[in-house]
């Protein structure tokens, strides 16, 4: 299946930073023919509409350049007005007659497309027009307030969506939009009325407020160079299309649609956040040339996707892959993954109101390893409270603080039937491929050992039952809990392998929330605390001949890849596009010295100190590598955290100005 995206995505490589090169001619003519065309005055357009830099979130890595085309997506105006009891039949089957038809309408959209990402969006789409909840509520409407279908399909949308939006977890919050856009093309079929689909022409950038899935189901079949969106995160349908079509995109950018206009030329840098709206021609030709450079970067990293992170001296690195998402899985293949180090099972239990029974969790993890065999893959445990939440345990135990209450491990021990069914359905699908099983947030061996005797618990009801399970299947802890890495030596003989979770083993460690921008200059992954205890936990492993990888943001990282190595930690997982680049600084490098710099880094007085010698010697050895990483929104130590979605303008600029993210086309 993802042989047929690869050969598209291959097709396409040009302006969208990896796509569209056909085009390449083409968008210069047109880029030369917009600028310098000149009003009655004889001013240059760019000068009578001023031009305008805007930040937003980096979506989908690459550089766009191209006339803008404006997606204008409005609500769409219901009626309200009441029924006559005999007419309550009637009208239901009218909303059941637009559910049909929005159907065969999703169902035509879909049968156009290849298989991939873009149909999953729609097929979910599908599914949730099938949702009894969704059109029982609808029709109870209908049947009980005596109201019109349009208006009791809208009120109820309504409801759903602000209860998503309203969700502590983006995903979540992210699939409110969804509802919205499906909801709106059931109410054009209940009034009668067609919803165009977008047809932008080849090179050009698409701007939108918001775009629906079948919206984005159209760029499958569009050779656009870029995508801006004024709504949305990393999780918005519109991000995940993107990243799988490998177009450059920016989302979250605060009132795009209000500063730019049909065929403005606008630049989309998806690597770092920022979207240039009407450049100078100074600015046109500096990120031209900065499309090239990222373009002959990317061929070249990803032509060894396929080739072992395997040192200069001979030294094996295992690059494995984070996943919660469909479209996660395929790309992980594509970018060389050797399997997935950290798939996060939780939001399968999300947005429900039933938690997922042991039959699903199975068809779920089956699914997974037959797409990634032959390598092997990592299923965290649900990892749900604090900010992910699941409605059938809402509220139990979550206290004043719920980063730090009942949550990921301590609640699977408390809600001991969840934690059975899942673990159970893992335990059959490891028949089916590698699978190993990791227990997030422990925090001690006696958690531990609790945990260890549910898992022989699962396995004796299967014996019970008779149903064919595996015995033997690799067990690991995620070491994110500062008390686990100082007791690293404990939990070793216990356990399969470690991973370690940096994200919240710098929060923990530091005593910082990492989501309040007051205290992020305070994140510091090279802080002295921070780098003892990836030390100690990596001796511990090698000790007791156990397994240990890193799976937070650090890995991801271009600038510390050779501390992490540096430290005996040689398995890293992190998200799959960004495995081609931490690739290719393996194989460029040798063992020897990513140990001596990370002796440095120990030997630092502080974060702050050990940054900069970090940075000084990866910017003097890979400097391209630094700059296509792209490592959107990681503060700097001494420093505030960037602020990531700012709008404005900033000025004319001059060609080549960095930014303090850095970044090929920072200006």
């Amino acid at each position: 299946m993802w042989q047929g995206q690869r050969d598209r995505i291959a097709h396409r490589r040009t302006g969208s930073g990896r796509g569209l090169r056909r085009h390449r001619q083409a968008d210069r003519r047109r880029i030369r023919r917009v600028v310098t065309t000149e009003d009655r005055e004889g001013r240059d357009v760019a000068e009578v509409r001023p031009r305008h830099r805007l930040e937003g979130i980096a979506a989908s890595p690459g550089i766009g350049i191209g006339p803008a085309y404006i997606v204008d997506r409005g609500r769409v105006q219901v009626p309200r007005y009441s029924i006559e009891r005999g007419d309550v039949r009637e009208e239901i089957g009218r909303f059941r007659e637009a559910l049909r038809a929005t159907q065969e309408q999703l169902e035509a959209i879909k049968s156009r497309l290849p298989h991939g990402e873009h149909r999953q969006i729609l097929k979910a789409q599908q599914m949730m027009l099938r949702d009894p909840d969704l059109t029982g509520d609808v029709e109870a409407r209908i049947r009980e307030d005596l109201i019109n279908a349009e208006w009791a399909m809208m009120t109820v949308a309504r409801d759903v969506e602000r209860m998503l939006s309203e969700a502590a977890d983006e995903v979540f919050r992210e699939r409110s939009s969804d509802v919205a856009h499906l909801s709106n093309r059931v109410l054009l079929n209940l009034l009668g009325k067609t919803d165009d689909e977008i047809d932008p022409p080849a090179g050009s950038v698409v701007v939108a407020f918001d775009l629906s899935p079948a919206d984005t189901a159209a760029l499958a079949r569009a050779d656009v160079t870029g995508l801006v969106t004024e709504v949305g995160g990393r999780t918005s349908h519109s991000a995940i299309m993107a990243r799988s079509l490998e177009i450059p995109a920016v989302v979250g950018v605060e009132d795009v649609t209000e500063y730019v206009r049909t065929n403005d030329m606008v630049v989309v840098d998806g690597t770092h956040g920022h979207v240039v709206i009407r450049p100078t021609r100074d600015e046109i030709e500096h990120w031209q040339e900065v499309r090239r450079r990222y373009d002959a970067f990317e061929d070249e990293v990803q032509r060894d996707h396929a080739l072992p992170a395997t040192t200069l001296d001979g030294v094996h690195v295992v690059l494995r892959a984070n996943a919660a998402l469909d479209e996660e899985i395929a790309s992980a293949s594509f970018h060389g993954a050797d399997g997935i180090g950290l798939y996060r099972t939780e939001y399968v239990f999300m947005g429900r109101d039933a938690p997922p029974t042991e039959e699903e969790h199975y068809r779920r993890a089956k699914a997974i390893l037959r797409r990634m065999a032959p390598h092997p893959v990592t299923f965290r445990t649900f990892d749900l409270g604090a900010d992910k939440v699941a409605a059938y345990v809402r509220g139990r135990g979550a206290g004043e603080n719920p980063a730090l209450g009942v949550r990921s491990l301590r609640l699977a021990l408390r809600e001991r039937h969840l934690f059975v069914a899942q673990l159970k359905g893992l335990l059959r699908a490891a028949l089916h491929g590698p699978l190993r099983i990791m227990l997030p947030f422990v925090s001690g061996l006696e958690e531990l050992e609790a945990a260890l005797e549910v898992l022989d618990e699962a396995k004796s009801e299967l014996a019970r039952e008779g149903m064919a399970h595996a015995t033997d299947v690799p067990v690991g802890i995620m070491v994110e809990v500062p008390a686990a890495a100082l007791a690293a030596d404990r939990l070793a003989p216990e356990v399969d392998f470690f991973s370690i979770g940096t994200n919240d083993l710098i929060q923990y460690t530091l005593a910082i929330d990492r989501e309040n921008d007051d205290v992020g200059y305070l994140y510091e992954p090279l802080h002295p605390a921070i780098l003892r205890q990836l030390r100690m936990v990596a001796e511990a492993g090698a000790r007791a001949n156990v397994p240990v990888s890193l799976c937070g943001e650090m890995a991801a990282d271009p600038r510390y890849t050779w501390v992490i190595v540096g430290l005996g930690i040689h398995e890293l997982s992190m998200h799959p596009s960004a495995i081609p680049v931490v690739k290719n600084i393996v194989r460029q490098s040798t063992l020897a010295e990513m140990e001596a710099l990370a002796a440095e880094a120990l030997a630092a007085r502080s974060g702050a100190e050990a940054e900069r010698r970090v940075l000084e010697v990866m910017q003097a050895r890979f400097p391209e590598h630094l700059e296509h990483g792209g490592v959107d929104g990681l503060p700097r130590p001494g420093g505030p955290v960037p602020v990531r979605a700012r709008s404005g303008d900033d000025g004319a600029g001059e060609a080549g100005q960095s930014s303090e993210t850095g970044g090929y086309g920072a200006m």
